[in-house]
């Protein structure tokens, strides 16, 4: 199931918040008249019911998989918490992380391994055909995250399975994240408050997020896929073509996923939780290493905290950190796919982070706007070739695809006939989306809001921001209503 779906908005979405309300309301009812504390259990119950259907509405029987890995991580965390021994801990944690790591290997990458090693073996090995579950790279490293901690002792495993089993499948993060550390909602799993203001400001955080989602990302996505479905056939284009096509996936990848993201962020503040902001105007960096501060926060820091420091981090010399830091970069492109390309985009980037800490003169510290103009715009325009340049590895799925890409770019190809009628896609509308999704990519929207709550007062500037959210919410239903391409990129990782 899609958040940007009328079934989710008018049907799902409004069942699911009045349930848990409803029950919420009534629980804490009946133990202020009994003078007990309240127990949200029979909400997460609630909740979890909720979100398995939500993945079975997508998924079908593969919500079996979800279960099982529920079930799975629950028990052997808690064999973890209860060893004393540290050995026998050490056994019960590398049997969860196999376990996990087997489990996302056979689903995702067990074709892909096949594949390659016929290509370089010519062993004429099965290539097994399995279908990849829904946000299987999300909810197991979500989980896998959980044991860690409870053998690190920075948690202790949940009350009930329930709860647990609430934390892992909550539909609003359960296929695309942002992916939350137990420890920062356990509290909120026992004992949260739902007020009206966490319910205004989540909706107007989901609207928004919506309108990322269906004004600028599904708009931009059909001029992308346009140009590269030409170059998936070595077809040349005009170089500005090519341009528009790079610029347009930019957007519609960072607007479908932040979309995504803000939309999970305020389904949860309706709900009660809080989760971690995942993107905070990443395309403004003027870095590789302050783009990677601010894209996927969630994913960057499981991949620091779980992979870069056990691996020694920086602590063991220049030579071991630059190593460290491919190896993270190589499985974080491994981890959106299971593909050469996607490798490719890991260390290219990785390998732009370890020039900066090479040549950098002050690679502590990220480029300043207020500190000096030149320098920001210099390091700004070097990020944005970067990134973008990354894309091209990203959404090409094969050399020949990239090399189109490229060598049209360039304008080393004979111009295809079949790329003309692509501008027959360069409509206003496609136009308006490009315009808004380059401006809206800097924080120019906080800055506004914090010159009207200056101005104006807080209580006014909020009522404009739901004024604002709510405009925003009815030309997404609208736009739903009258469009049926609506793809979330981020489902396949």
């Amino acid at each position: 199931m899609v958040f940007s779906t009328l079934f989710f908005l008018t049907v799902f979405l409004p069942a699911v918040l009045g349930a848990c309300w409803l029950s919420g309301s009534l629980l804490a009812w009946r133990a202020r008249k009994n003078h007990a504390e309240m127990s949200w259990r029979p909400v997460n119950a609630i909740l979890l019911l909720a979100s398995l259907f939500f993945y079975f509405w997508g998924e079908g029987l593969g919500v079996g998989w979800l279960c099982l890995s529920v079930v799975a991580n629950d028990w052997l965390a808690r064999i973890i918490h209860s060893r004393h021994e540290e050995r026998s801990r050490k056994i019960a944690l590398v049997l969860l992380v196999a376990a996990n790591l087997c489990f996302l290997g056979w689903f995702k990458y067990a074709g892909f391994l096949a594949q390659s090693v016929n290509s370089l073996l010519h062993l004429g090995v099965p290539v097994p055909h399995v279908l990849l579950p829904l946000g299987i790279s999300f909810y197991t490293f979500q989980a896998m995250s959980y044991g860690i901690d409870v053998y690190r002792r920075e948690t202790k495993p949940a009350d009930s399975i329930i709860d647990f089993a609430c934390y892992v499948t909550m539909f609003p993060q359960l296929v695309a994240g942002p992916i939350v550390r137990y420890a920062d909602i356990e509290t909120t799993l026992r004992n949260r408050i739902v007020s009206l203001d966490a319910i205004s400001s989540g909706w107007s955080r989901f609207l928004f997020g919506l309108g990322k989602k269906v004004l600028i990302a599904n708009t931009v996505a059909s001029m992308a896929d346009g140009v590269w479905s030409l170059a998936d056939r070595g077809l040349g284009m005009p170089p500005l073509l090519t341009a528009l096509g790079i610029l347009c996936y930019s957007l519609q990848i960072y607007y479908d996923f932040s979309g995504y993201s803000d939309m999970a962020i305020g389904l949860g503040r309706m709900l009660g939780f809080s989760f971690p902001e995942n993107f905070l105007h990443p395309y403004c960096s003027a870095s590789v290493r302050e783009f990677w501060r601010r894209w996927h926060i969630s994913l960057s820091t499981w991949f620091r905290d779980y992979l870069y420091i056990p691996l020694g981090g920086n602590r063991k010399g220049k030579l071991r950190a630059g190593i460290n830091g491919l190896v993270v970069f190589a499985l974080c492109g491994l981890w959106h796919g299971a593909g050469i390309m996607f490798v490719v985009w890991g260390l290219w980037h990785g390998l732009f982070l370890l020039l900066e800490k090479a040549f950098a003169s002050r690679p502590q510290k990220t480029f300043s706007l207020a500190a000096s103009i030149p320098r920001f715009l210099i390091g700004h325009v070097y990020t944005v070739f970067v990134f973008m340049a990354g894309w091209i590895f990203f959404r090409s799925e094969t050399t020949l695809a990239f090399a189109t890409i490229w060598k049209s770019l360039l304008g080393l190809l004979p111009v295809s006939p079949d790329s003309r009628i692509l501008w027959l896609d360069c409509t206003f509308r496609l136009q308006l989306a490009l315009f808004a999704g380059v401006i809206l990519s800097y924080p120019i929207v906080p800055a506004l809001q914090r010159i009207a709550v200056r101005f104006c007062g807080a209580n006014a500037a909020l009522l404009v921001k739901s004024i604002l959210a709510t405009i925003v919410g009815l030309f997404s239903i609208l736009f739903l209503i009258g469009n049926s391409y609506n793809p979330f990129l981020y489902f396949r990782f």
